[in-house]
């Protein structure tokens, strides 16, 4: 099973639209894919998803909250949150498992749970190890094509299990209508990043005062709005620098920066370099590690077959080994 993007071809008018993203579930009402991805933009869904990072680092931020999972831990995100991620290492690959809201109704609803498990600076608990073999316990049943009425099952007995192990997190922090509003604009930011955006023009599209949006901005994204602009235009450049040899000067002009060193200044700040140094870095990190990937793809598919369970029995064992210890 592959992330909808990938597997369907979406209309015009529904690419023009980032943000909320759409996902096919299959007969199980699960879409489970395991990737190697470098980047993926904010964005939400209805669906509540796990995530399994199955080599690597990631930095994932979810809400108000920002992750660095690495190789073996576990991450859950409630539905609705807005997240996005990006690799910190070249070969940084996730399984991720989708939970359809078909799976759920008024009186058994779906978890909303603040839940991260890292065996490397966190001791297991036994519900920790329990989320872990539940989930091979799917997956095995998946690759292996076991009953459909198996599969449903062990759907929720992952779900029984993450919301014993995770932290009950309360809803409706942000009203609805807030959190609407702000998406749509993040939806514009998305699309039009590269022109000359200002707090205020987005105020009044949303119909709201200046501090009000900032505030709600901030709340809801975990970043104030010339912060987002800034990371998107910049997370924009970077895959123009991977992507094209187009010349450093252009790509800041394409990705809405007023000048050339504004691209610079942010570079040096959100990614630790300067974009000569990323450009040459990640291509040459890229190929030796992976020289059958193109460079220009931010997400490519990795097989569910059982390689991919031994990987992910592997990353258990190791995780048992440091409880142990």
């Amino acid at each position: 099973m592959f992330p909808f993007s990938v597997t369907k071809k979406l209309s015009a008018q529904a690419r023009e639209q980032p943000g909320c993203e759409l996902i096919a579930f299959d007969a199980e009402k699960l879409n489970v894919f395991a990737a190697d991805v470098h980047y993926c933009e904010p964005h939400w869904h209805p669906a509540p998803e796990l995530i399994l990072v199955l080599s690597g680092s990631f930095s994932v931020n979810v809400g108000q909250r920002c992750h660095t999972p690495q190789a073996g831990d576990i991450l859950y995100i409630n539905a609705e949150e807005i997240h996005y991620l990006e690799a910190r290492m070249p070969g940084s690959s996730l399984l991720t498992v989708q939970f359809s809201p078909g799976l759920f109704d008024e009186t058994h609803q779906a978890p909303h749970l603040n839940y991260c498990c890292t065996p490397r600076q966190t001791p297991l608990s036994a519900q920790d190890d329990t989320v872990f073999q539940t989930l091979i316990n799917l997956m095995e049943y998946l690759v292996h094509g076991e009953t459909s009425f198996r599969r449903i099952s062990a759907i929720y007995l992952l779900l029984d299990a993450l919301e014993k192990a995770g932290d009950p997190e309360p809803r409706g922090q942000i009203c609805a209508h807030d959190s609407t509003l702000i998406k749509k604009s993040i939806e514009y930011i998305n699309l039009h990043y590269d022109e000359d955006l200002c707090l205020s023009q987005l105020a009044d599209q949303a119909g709201v005062s200046y501090h009000h949006f900032s505030r709600l901005f901030k709340k809801v994204s975990n970043h104030n709005f010339k912060e987002y602009l800034t990371l998107v235009r910049t997370n924009k450049a970077k895959q123009l620098l991977k992507d094209t040899q187009i010349p450093i000067t252009e790509i800041s002009h394409i990705c809405g920066f007023r000048e050339h060193k504004h691209l610079i200044f942010a570079f040096n700040k959100y990614c630790g370099m300067t974009p000569t140094e990323l450009r040459k870095r990640y291509i040459s990190n890229l190929n030796l590690i992976s020289p059958t990937v193109n460079v220009a793809e931010d997400f490519r598919c990795l097989p569910l077959n059982n390689a991919l369970l031994d990987k992910i029995r592997v990353l258990a064992r190791q995780t048992v080994k440091m409880r142990v210890g």
